[in-house]
């Protein structure tokens, strides 16, 4: 029995539909709970963040969002992990810039790449560096700074978080830009470096604005400019590195949300708009800023330009000053 043209049509726009919408994915997305990758330690800066981010997102697309640390290596086993998943939108990372661009310079034998490997679904966050020192020791300020070390190369100090962390690339684009040089002494995590400074054994430091703020209104931290185009709201009185003298100085930190590369078209616009959503949300600007962050919500395509201007810009410093790891 020969079937009709209408009932024919209907079977063969049937088998399209199964075929471009498989069930679970795009069509029903989502209708399980999502997991959000945080390749960090617990109890930081990126694992608030990724919390505060499961709540918001779990209200917009009314599935649960369950946070799973995954730390080790540096975070790029959890980065890692993320790749090579299940490309359904179900399993997603929040990463920092170290992870999407630094890594890429940095490793020879990266098990992943962020662009080759990843569908960027959106920038959530900035973060800003506020440049300190010891309030009873010089330098006073960032012109000081420069004077003495042009004066006696390697005579000062700086400290960072860690080999290759954004505090180290920082001050050796610093040091590059301003034809200075330091000598780098990193710590495992900011706050032992910050206990450094504080303790007189180390000059200078980029330090983020949320860890560094309590110190600096305790009076144990010298704040001598910040990072960014304009004055952070948290540290109205401290300059920025232009009004400190420092043209051209804008660096900053970021974390953007990650899905494996295949993940359907249709799932990361759902999801890029929810992300983009939560970065206009009041209450989530309001607490990134007491955090020392902005929030931010960027469009897939702004999350890659991102990713592969700062892949060019850190890969070019840690070239030039040949930085490696260990």
């Amino acid at each position: 029995m020969r079937l009709s043209t209408t009932r024919f049509l209907s079977g063969i726009a049937a088998v399209l539909g199964l075929a471009c919408c498989p069930p679970g994915q795009a069509a029903s997305y989502p209708d399980r709970p999502i997991r959000l990758i945080a390749p960090y330690a617990a109890g930081g800066l990126s694992d608030m963040l990724a919390r505060t981010l499961a709540v918001e997102l779990t209200k917009r697309l009314g599935q649960s969002v369950i946070v799973e640390d995954r730390a080790g290596a540096g975070g790029i086993i959890g980065t890692n992990y993320v790749a090579k998943a299940d490309p359904d939108g179900y399993t997603l990372a929040l990463v920092g810039q170290g992870l999407a661009s630094v890594n890429q310079s940095l490793y020879k034998d990266l098990p992943y790449d962020t662009l080759r490997d990843f569908a960027p679904i959106s920038t959530i966050a900035k973060f800003n560096m506020v440049l300190v020192g010891n309030p009873q020791r010089p330098p006073e300020s960032v012109a000081r700074m420069i004077e003495m070390a042009r004066k006696s190369p390697g005579s000062l100090n700086f400290g960072s978080a860690g080999n290759a962390s954004t505090a180290h690339l920082m001050t050796e684009m610093f040091d590059d830009q301003e034809h200075i040089k330091m000598v780098h002494v990193p710590f495992k995590g900011e706050s032992a470096a910050f206990t450094e400074v504080i303790g007189g054994r180390i000059d200078v430091l980029f330090g983020t604005i949320g860890g560094a703020l309590p110190l600096i209104q305790g009076g144990k931290l010298r704040p001598l400019a910040v990072v960014d185009t304009k004055r952070n709201p948290l540290l109205p009185d401290v300059p920025t590195m232009e009004e400190a003298g420092v043209k051209n100085f804008n660096v900053f930190g970021w974390y953007a949300i990650l899905a494996p590369r295949k993940v359907p078209a249709e799932v990361v616009d759902r999801l890029s708009k929810a992300f983009m959503d939560i970065g206009q949300d009041p209450g989530f600007r309001k607490t990134m800023q007491e955090r020392g962050m902005e929030s931010v919500g960027s469009k897939p395509e702004e999350t890659t330009a991102l990713i592969e201007e700062e892949t060019r810009r850190w890969g070019d410093i840690i070239r030039k000053v040949g930085i490696h790891v260990e």
